[in-house]
């Protein structure tokens, strides 16, 4: 669950890689992009004003990049109008800023911020923010792969050296946080040189593939293309993005060209004199290396012998390797994919969740993703083309693309597969160490550089409070104060909602028999779990119910709220909860999906339906505290008006149009 919704608590007028209306908060001022990842552009199809700041090459790929729209008709089982989405009417919204470059913003009379774009080492055209006005500075990182030499060169930075050499202080870092497990990653230039020499181990007229699937992979053309010598075959889609980066005034015959990014002349060509001088980027097909699409006509890989090329995130001391499985997000943003908009998303939670094909591991782990994107507020990207598809076969493919991300996550660490059936022979998939996020120990290099007072994540797991994450563990000798907002906040929230709990079980304890009484003679859905796979049941006339969003206890997965609501209160004290002891769970988390085995042999008991009832009122609870808790704050200006509080949920929910 992403807790970065774009917003800087030091300059609340400004937004980042969120493009959505905030609940309680106006709109901002100013907006800044980070890189055109999918995952950073929620709410642009539609966004019209104000103007976006970004760095130049991320402007020009993303008015040339496109989307597979579509939307899923729960009902009828069908994708509907699948169709592209481009961002062309951004053209007037969208200001680029050079890197390196410190710019005065005004966003209102009187009132200005300075920023500063800085490389953020994760794909073509990505920056980090630097945040400047009124004896406040923050850094906004984005997607980071701060690897030591990229440490080293932003230290030495002139635009940000004041704060690397102490002579200011940062008020915050917003950090990427997609990767905390404390693994030491392969630089680039050591995931570079294992695979060239690999590479240089074949025969002279071996053909190899590399699939590019998302932006990010730039530099490893350029050095693919250079030490074999060939030139790399792309689709059509593919080159004219990168030669975007390529831009001539169009008013001046003999101006010079002008490169966006240090990798555009050689992807995408570049003039000298009177000579124009070709990219690595080709669409023809006879040549060596290839980047194409399947399904794009190429002639060449699917009839001849091929070499794959593939990264992986890291090689582990073990001998074991961590494959990467598109977090951070990206995925598919180089191909047709196809995105299913915030809506159906509960949609395709319900088709899958009612599946009895699915595998029981699978279908937890594929609503658990579905989940994710719901509560970021994101779109759902799957890496696969129903445009020229019919309705009933795009559904398949959906389904099996969603169920072969979700095989990749359960295998992330595994053996080599550099395997091939002959010994000695050499292998027809090479792989090599390439990531584009920086895990823990890359991090804190990163944080103490700095030395910031605080740290704010900008991704958030479920598993973190199993592991007992926080900003002043991870990062506490890393800052020059123990402030961590973010862990009072997570302390505040956890208190409060453990309270609703303990209240909840008290007045389940007192009524337990009316309650029941109360469930039979309500016409609600319920679900029994039995032989491996999931079975909706739902009285006449009534749809299928959706899958259980809020029902995970975030100090383990093996254990939902339907369980703790039938088993009673569990109370005990913060630092005791916090710590984890004894095992038990006691904080319920809105990123979780999955249910364990015990909880299914508890669900097919006489209480199932009364246990359904606890969970929706829980939820009812929650958002009804949430609201009470944001007037306590006097985060708007507006009273959050709170409906009745209902166990059925009746009387909070508004009415679905027809």
């Amino acid at each position: 669950m992403s807790t970065f919704d774009g917003y800087f608590r030091e300059f609340p007028e400004i937004r980042a890689d969120f493009f959505r209306p905030l609940e309680n908060r106006p709109p901002a001022l100013a907006y800044f992009l980070s890189h055109i990842h999918s995952d950073h552009l929620a709410g642009l199809e539609t966004f019209k004003s104000p103007f976006i700041y970004c760095s130049p090459a991320t402007r020009e790929m993303l008015l040339r990049l496109k989307k597979y729209l579509s939307r899923l008709n729960y009902a009828e089982g069908i994708l509907e109008n699948p169709h592209t989405q481009t961002y062309k009417h951004l053209a007037k919204v969208l200001k680029p800023i050079p890197l390196d470059t410190p710019t005065i913003i005004e966003l209102r009379p009187g009132h200005n911020i300075q920023v500063t774009l800085l490389d953020a080492n994760h794909c073509i055209g990505s920056v980090m923010f630097l945040f400047e006005s009124d004896n406040k500075a923050v850094l906004y990182t984005g997607d980071i792969r701060c690897e030591p030499l990229f440490v080293n060169n932003i230290s030495r930075n002139p635009s940000i050296i004041e704060y690397t050499s102490s002579l200011k202080s940062l008020d915050c870092i917003y950090i990427d946080t997609s990767l905390l497990d404390d693994i030491t990653l392969q630089t680039k230039a050591e995931g570079l040189a294992e695979l060239l020499g690999k590479v240089s181990k074949y025969p002279s007229d071996t053909i190899f593939h590399f699939h590019a699937w998302t932006f990010g992979y730039e530099d490893i053309w350029v050095a693919l293309s250079k030490a074999l010598n060939s030139k790399i075959h792309v689709d059509k889609y593919k080159l004219d993005l990168y030669k975007s980066l390529v831009t001539k005034p169009s008013d001046q015959r003999f101006a010079s060209q002008i490169y966006l990014t240090k990798e555009a002349p050689y992807l995408a060509g570049f003039t000298c004199g009177n000579t124009q001088y070709n990219g690595c980027l080709t669409l023809d097909e006879n040549v060596r290396l290839h980047s194409c699409e399947k399904g794009m006509g190429c002639s060449v890989t699917p009839n001849k012998p091929i070499v794959w090329i593939r990264p992986i995130v890291a090689h582990l001391k073990n001998g074991q390797d961590v494959v990467e499985v598109g977090i951070g997000g990206g995925g598919g943003d180089l191909t047709g994919q196809t995105n299913l908009m915030v809506e159906d998303i509960m949609d395709l939670l319900k088709l899958v969740h009612a599946s009895k094909t699915i595998p029981k591991d699978h279908r937890r782990e594929m609503e658990r993703i579905l989940t994710k994107a719901l509560m970021r507020d994101q779109d759902v990207g799957l890496n696969v083309n129903v445009a020229d598809t019919s309705d009933e076969g795009a559904i398949v493919q959906i389904i099996k693309a969603l169920m072969d991300k979700v095989q990749t996550i359960m295998d992330r660490v595994k053996k080599s597969e550099e395997q091939t059936g002959e010994q000695n022979s050499l292998p027809n998939i090479i792989q090599f160490p390439w990531a584009r996020h920086s895990y823990l120990p890359e991090l804190r290099h990163f944080v103490s550089t700095f030395k910031p007072k605080d740290v704010w994540p900008c991704t958030v797991d479920i598993s973190w409070i199993e592991k007992g994450h926080t900003m002043r563990k991870l990062f506490g000798d890393c800052c020059s104060q123990d402030t961590f907002e973010y862990d009072k906040l997570l302390e505040k929230m956890v208190k409060a909602e453990m309270s609703l709990l303990e209240y909840e079980d008290d007045e389940d304890d007192e009524d337990k028999d009316s309650q029941q009484k109360k469930a039979t003679s309500i016409p609600l859905p319920t679900s029994s779990l039995s032989g491996g796979e999931c079975q909706a049941q739902a009285t006449p006339n009534l749809p299928p119910p959706p899958p259980p969003i809020i029902q995970e206890v975030a100090h383990n997965a093996h254990e939902t709220l339907l369980s703790l609501a039938s088993r009673g209160s569990r109370k005990r004290d913060y630092d005791t909860f916090a710590a984890g002891a004894h095992g038990t769970r006691d904080y319920i988390d809105e990123d979780a999906t999955t249910a364990s085995d015990s909880e299914e042999d508890h669900l097919e008991g006489d209480d199932s339906q009364a246990s359904a009832l606890s969970a929706v009122a829980y939820d009812t609870r929650r958002r009804s505290f949430r609201a009470a808790l944001a007037n306590a704050r006097g985060d708007s200006d507006d009273w959050v008006p709170i409906g009745l509080i209902s166990t059925t949920d009746h009387h909070t929910l508004v009415d679905e149009e027809l």
